[in-house]
This record gives structure tokens, C-alpha cells and sequence, in this order.
């Protein structure tokens, strides 16, 4: 091979490291949720394989992290104005970022109270771990804007049965019980959050 080609073909391949390092690919077997709602994008992500791992926010959109646990990829899903906008593979990197441990928070109930708080700092990828039983009524009050995930103990993701207009969320713990895990998705830079929960039995209170 002459020089000129050597320099040639080296020169080629320094120009295709970047692209491929940066590339975002579009995932093929999801292009059918681009548009979906968030939520049900989100179980629906989950029934095909992939696992959560962090959302982040911009000032207009939110970028959420998942691995496809069959083959490791990392896919990143842009929402805007509630529903999904992208699903591309991007570098592995980005979901080895997203994916730092955190450490859990039980919530325990006082005597006679069927509710119980946190306030303090909090960090994404934290797990708020509550103990609830069959049939209860789960409601979740935050004063502070941050995200968040409620996963049953056989690993599914419950949804929002009914939304409150002063931030409370309501879930359903259905046939489930045991420890329910609340994963911090997103947090205010900076600001402690200040977050209740509350279980009742039957329609609550």
C-alpha cells in the first residue's frame, strides 16, 4: 500500500470514530410509540423489555434513559407536551451515567396515621420504599417539582388512576402487596423536596 493511501484510509477512519461515538440511531421495533402518552409509553417500554434508569429535563423537553435488557442497548425517549416524541439507541455511556446507584428510603406509618413524610434532600436515582397491603388506595403529595415511578413488588409499574390539582397523585395496589418501590426520576437542582404518602383501605377516605 502507497503512503498516500495509508494517510488516505487512517484519515478516513479518525473522521468515522466521532460519528459513530455520537451517532443516535433510531430504535425500529419502537417508531410505533413515537406520539404515545408518556405513561403508557412507559408500560409499554417496560412489556417489551427495557428497564428505567433517569429521566432529565430541559426547559422544554424531558429525556428518559432505558436499557433494553435483551441486548444492552441504551435508549433515550424525548417527550414534549406530555407525549413521546423520539426513541433512538444512543451510546452506552449515556445510560452508564444515568444508571447510578442511590440509596432507599423506607417511609413507615406512626401509630394510628395513615400517612408518612419526607422532607429533605433527595437524588435521582433514590427509591422510596413503602410497605402496603392489597387493595389500598396509594396517594402521593409533593410540594416541590420532581418525578417520579411507582413500581409494584412483581416488578410492574402502576398508573395514575386519578390526578389532583394540588400535586397529589393517586395510585391502586390492586392484588399487590408487600414493599412498593417510589423511584426519584427527576429532581429541582439544588432544593430539598418535601413529598407525603398516604394508604388507605377501599376508596380511602
Amino acid at each position: 500500500m502507497g503512503k498516500n493511501s495509508l494517510i488516505t484510509l487512517v484519515f478516513s477512519l479518525l473522521t468515522l470514530i466521532p460519528t459513530q461515538v455520537n451517532a443516535q440511531t433510531p430504535a425500529p421495533s419502537l417508531q410505533d410509540l413515537v406520539g404515545a402518552r408518556g405513561s403508557s409509553g412507559e408500560m409499554e417500554l417496560q412489556r417489551r423489555g427495557y428497564r428505567f434508569l433517569r429521566t432529565e429535563k430541559s426547559t422544554t423537553d424531558a429525556y428518559s434513559y432505558w436499557r433494553e435488557e435483551s441486548t444492552g442497548k441504551c435508549l433515550t425517549v424525548r417527550t414534549s407536551d406530555g407525549r413521546y416524541q423520539s426513541l433512538v439507541y444512543v451510546p452506552n455511556f449515556d445510560c452508564q451515567v444515568a444508571q447510578s446507584s442511590g440509596r432507599r428510603v423506607t417511609i413507615s406509618f406512626p401509630s394510628g396515621s395513615h400517612c408518612g413524610t419526607y422532607a429533605g434532600r433527595i437524588n435521582v436515582g433514590d427509591t422510596f420504599v413503602l410497605n402496603l397491603a392489597r387493595e389500598q388506595q396509594l396517594i402521593i403529595e409533593k410540594s416541590t417539582p420532581h418525578d417520579y415511578s411507582v413500581q409494584a413488588p412483581n416488578g410492574e409499574y402502576l398508573e395514575v388512576i386519578r390526578r389532583f390539582p394540588n400535586d397529589q397523585n393517586q395510585y391502586w395496589t390492586g392484588n399487590q402487596f408487600g414493599n412498593f418501590q417510589i423511584k426519584v426520576a427527576s429532581v429541582p437542582q439544588g432544593r430539598p423536596i418535601d413529598i407525603k404518602f398516604c394508604a388507605y383501605t377501599g376508596e380511602g377516605e
